[in-house]
Formats: C-alpha cells, sequence, structure tokens
C-alpha cells in the first residue's frame, strides 16, 4: 500500500557496530545483516513549573486547549510489584511536503495529547529536529514535573547525497523516541539509531532511532517503507531480528523493549506481507487496525490499547496500556 513519502533529520556521530545475522526463526523473508550507530541522547533533569513556562511560550501565551472527552492520565492494572507504562505512538506529518501537512498545527495536537495522557514512552514518526525541544518533549516534561525525560532523533538519509532529508523548514526530518524515568531509578540513557540495508528506489531511505533508559527500558521508534510491503516487512525484520537484539546484547540487557512505530504493514493472516512475521518469541504485538503497532516484549503486562482521533495528521494516535515489572 503506498504511504506518504517523507523527510528527516539530524546526523549523529558514534561507534557503527556490525550486527548479528537474522536467526532461523525469522519468517520468510530473510532480513539482511544490519548496523547500529550509538549516538547521543538528550536527557532533562525534572523540570518542575519550568516545563509549563516553555510550553506556553510555544503557545504564544495562550492556554493549553483543555483534554478532549475520552482523554485521561489514569490507569488501572497496577500491581505492587509492577507500575502502569503507556506507550503513545504518533505520526505528526510535520515535513511540509505531504498533503496531510497542517502548518505545524500536529505538533501542538500531540504535544497537547502528550500532556493529557502523561505516557512514560511516546514514538514518533515524520518530525522535525526542532519540533522535539520547541514543544514535544517540554509537554511530556510538563506531564512528569518530577521525573527525568530524555528524547532521540534520526533522520531520514536522501538516497542521492547522503545527508539528513529536511521538512521545509529547513529542520532535519525523521522519527524520534521520548521518554520518561521515574527520578528515583534514572541511571542516564544511551542513544543509538540505524539505517536499513533494504531499501524501496525512492528517495528517502528508511530509519530507526532508539533509546536505553539505563535499568528501565529501551525503546525503539521507525517509519518504514510505504512503496513496497515486501521491503517494509524486511526492514521490519531487520529491526526486530537484528537491530534490536545487538543493541540489547551491546547494553546488557534482557526484555524491558518496546517498538512502535508505522510499519505500513497490515495485520493479516492470508497476506504474505503481514506484520505477524516480524514479531519475535518473547514479543506481543498490538496495532490499530491500520498500519501502526507497538511490539513489546512479554515480560511487560498487557493493559489495553486506546485511538485517538487527530485533526492535523492522517493518523490516529494510538496508546498501548502495559504494566512494567
Amino acid at each position: 500500500m503506498v504511504r506518504r513519502l517523507m523527510t528527516a533529520l539530524a546526523a549523529a556521530s558514534g561507534l557503527v557496530l556490525a550486527l548479528s545475522s537474522v536467526p532461523p526463526a525469522a519468517a520468510a523473508t530473510a532480513a539482511p545483516t544490519e548496523t547500529v550507530q550509538r549516538l547521543p541522547a538528550r536527557s532533562t533533569a525534572p523540570m518542575g513549573a519550568q516545563a509549563g513556562v516553555m510550553t506556553a511560550k510555544a503557545r504564544g501565551g495562550k492556554a493549553r486547549p483543555a483534554a478532549a472527552p475520552g482523554v485521561r492520565r489514569t490507569d488501572g492494572g497496577a500491581t505492587a510489584a509492577a507500575r502502569p507504562f503507556r506507550e503513545l505512538h504518533l505520526n505528526l506529518c510535520n515535513s511540509g511536503h505531504a498533503g496531510c501537512y497542517a502548518g505545524g498545527q500536529a505538533i501542538f495536537e500531540g504535544g497537547d495529547l502528550i500532556y493529557h495522557l502523561a505516557p512514560d514512552l511516546v514514538t514518533l514518526n515524520e518530525i522535525c529536529s526542532n519540533d522535539l525541544p520547541n514543544y514535544l518533549h517540554p509537554s511530556l516534561a510538563e506531564a512528569w514535573p518530577g521525573d527525568w525525560t530524555y528524547y532521540v532523533f534520526y533522520p531520514a538519509i536522501h538516497r542521492q547525497t547522503g545527508n539528513p532529508i529536511t521538512c521545509t523548514n529547513g529542520d532535519s526530518y525523521g522519527n524520534a523516541v521520548l521518554g520518561r524515568v521515574p527520578a528515583a531509578q534514572w541511571r542516564g540513557v544511551n542513544g543509538w539509531a540505524g539505517r536499513y540495508t533494504t531499501q524501496d528506489s525512492g528517495n528517502e531511505m528508511r530509519t530507526f532511532a532508539c533509546a536505553y533508559a539505563i535499568g528501565d527500558h529501551l525503546s525503539c521508534a521507525t517509519h518504514l517503507s510505504s512503496s513496497s510491503e515486501p521491503i517494509a516487512l524486511a526492514q521490519c525484520q531487520a529491526l526486530m531480528f537484528n537491530a534490536v537484539p545487538s543493541i540489547r546484547s551491546q547494553e546488557g540487557v534482557s526484555g524491558k523493549t518496546v517498538v512502535g512505530g508505522d510499519f505500513n504493514l497490515e495485520y493479516d493472516t492470508a497476506d504474505p506481507e503481514n506484520v505477524q512475521k516480524c514479531v519475535p518469541s518473547g514479543n506481543v504485538r498490538k496495532g490499530d487496525g491500520d498500519v501502526q503497532h507497538v511490539i513489546f516484549t512479554n515480560d511487560f503486562s498487557f493493559v489495553g490499547t486506546n485511538k485517538y482521533g487527530l485533526t492535523h495528521t492522517d493518523h490516529d494516535g494510538f496508546l498501548v496500556r502495559l504494566t512494567k515489572p
């Protein structure tokens, strides 16, 4: 199925590591060996009231809109041994190039949803690099004023130039992971990213961004090929069977992993490119009924999902509610 062409973001430096080959358990389309790149992550100490000052300034002093009906922070399912963990996936169509672009209003709409839902993790597609520090990150920090917050952004790459694809405002364009860790559990964060070996013939070379909040969770965001389902599946398998295990090996972490994105694949057992073919053993997938999916290791307990209709992008916000050991 054909989805929007994107544009992507800022580069990062670091150590390049070769990944292991795909295990026999991988599905029919063999995923190629990938490489991952370690890069800095941005983290912020608890911001208190300062986060609200930043978001109000970005809105030109206007009050933040009230939460829409059905949007709330509270969540059941917690026990003495596990805390709620909520992953929100957003594709905000903010490159300026696509027909769904709404003059930057999707960033405010997405940031407001982040504030009102107060997720622990947000995976983001189709944003510009400065959308994070300008509104999305401080919105999460405002929702959690006493906790540490972090983000990792990585651009899509232009095939011909090898440079980041840019939004119409000149910023880099791509994917990001944005998250929160309770202050008492904060031990720092490491960033990771990579570009898929298998690409379609378009100018946008697809990538992924990951962050390891040390001792707490590993998360990744990606946006897969929009013009070829076989290639999207190969990219998904490369991420799930190669890149994620490699990062986990380098970090010395098992479990505690959440991957979200617009996979441009559907759950359909009659389709050779069924998205379930890129879900490794020991992982669970939940989808929005279309092409957005969240895959998580089964040490998380599943509670439920919610979808939130958004006005300024062509995708729903997709929330997966979990509890974390």
